[in-house]
């Protein structure tokens, strides 16, 4: 395993800002990420290794948890409208400020009107709607919006709320490039574009989310394209987002745009000559510039933690062939070989590195 280390500037960001910024998941944006650590896993294609890998800041070893969670998840001003079929529209915008990517479920409190034969309503039953926000995560710095149809035969009791929080301490994963602009485009004032798979392993259930704004910058709308079932490494698929035709007229610009993605784990990476090696990546980090160097028969790929203290992050990657007592592993920093670190095996299919890089960043089990 080769670790490069260097301090990374960026300019600050903030959650709603609208751009057609590449990023999958809506990615977390460059202000949480102090360090870039590359991470170079170096395995001989015979062996059968399991390794375990975490990143941990001398200062912050645990991820700051739920105490402070629900109040860095915001939601923004509601708006409403009528759509073309004459129901009430509820929309808004769930923001993510802290340095945990979160799964948001949006809950709206309803009246259920219970008509008679004559079609007189005679009485009503309460009823909570729940639904979750477009983007399945929000990651740091991020948002994702909603929207709640209200059929005829329902009415508003209060606004809409956020009805559950859950941190979930997955990487994100930099390798959907969207091509697309603000601007609408057609008669139907559409978000049209193209998502490109600039990774090594395919893409499941596909989708690109966005809030429609007015003239004045308000929000009136929140669109999701279609579906994309699949996207093989390095094809590109156009998608349509397309508003509600009663409010067409008065689209101008879309913002927030992002990218959801199915649950189907991205865990087999194709090493050539019909080969491959299943891994795990677990943490609160972004992760770039993942492939595998057949010249120098290595896993590269970039981290960057969204949390500025740095946190934890899990590495398991199985090589299914081979002879597992004879795994080789070198550890390397700012390009010179790192003698100090500890590389244990506590059983015969698992490997653990323990290091403590100059810059602050320990990895250890």
């Amino acid at each position: 395993m080769t670790i490069f280390d260097q301090v990374e500037k960026s300019a600050p960001i903030s959650a709603s800002t609208f751009s057609n910024t590449n990023r999958a998941e809506a990615s977390p944006p460059k202000k949480l990420t102090k360090k870039m650590v590359y991470l170079v896993l170096t395995v001989l294609l015979v062996l059968f290794v399991v390794l375990t890998l975490s990143l941990l800041s001398l200062s912050s070893i645990a991820v700051n948890a739920a105490t402070t969670v629900d109040s860095s998840v915001k939601m923004t001003k509601q708006e409403s409208f009528r759509d073309s079929n004459g129901n009430l529209n509820i929309i808004g915008v769930v923001d993510n400020y802290g340095n945990i990517p979160v799964q948001i479920t949006v809950g709206l409190n309803t009246l259920n009107k219970n008509d008679d034969k004559s079609g007189v309503t005679t009485t009503t039953t309460p009823s909570t709607m729940t639904d979750p926000t477009y983007g399945r995560i929000i990651y740091p710095l991020t948002g994702a919006p909603f929207k709640f149809i209200i059929t005829p035969n329902q009415s508003l009791k209060g606004t809409a709320f956020i009805s559950s929080i859950k941190q979930v301490p997955v990487p994100y994963y930099n390798v959907l490039r969207l091509n697309y602009s603000n601007m609408p485009t057609g008669s139907n004032k559409a978000l049209v574009g193209t998502a490109n798979n600039i990774g090594p392993f395919n893409l499941y259930d596909v989708s690109v989310y966005a809030s429609v704004h007015d003239k004045n910058g308000v929000q009136i709308d929140s669109v999701k394209s279609n579906v994309i079932s699949l996207i093989k490494p390095g094809e590109e698929v156009a998608f349509t987002a397309v508003p509600d035709s009663a409010i067409s007229p008065h689209v101008l610009f879309f913002s927030c745009a992002g990218v959801s993605l199915g649950n189907a784990p991205m865990t087999i990476l194709d090493i050539g000559k019909g080969q491959s090696i299943s891994y795990d990546i677990n943490g609160v980090v972004s992760i770039s510039d993942f492939k595998y160097d057949n010249a120098k028969d290595s896993i590269i790929f970039g981290v960057k933690h969204y949390n500025p203290e740095g946190g934890p992050m899990s590495l398991k990657i199985v090589k299914k062939s081979g002879n597992p007592s004879s795994a080789v592993v070198s550890v390397m920093m700012d390009g010179k070989l790192y003698n100090k670190a500890s590389v244990k095996s506590t059983e015969p299919k698992t490997v653990h590195i323990d290091l403590l890089s100059h810059q602050g960043i320990m990895i250890s089990r």
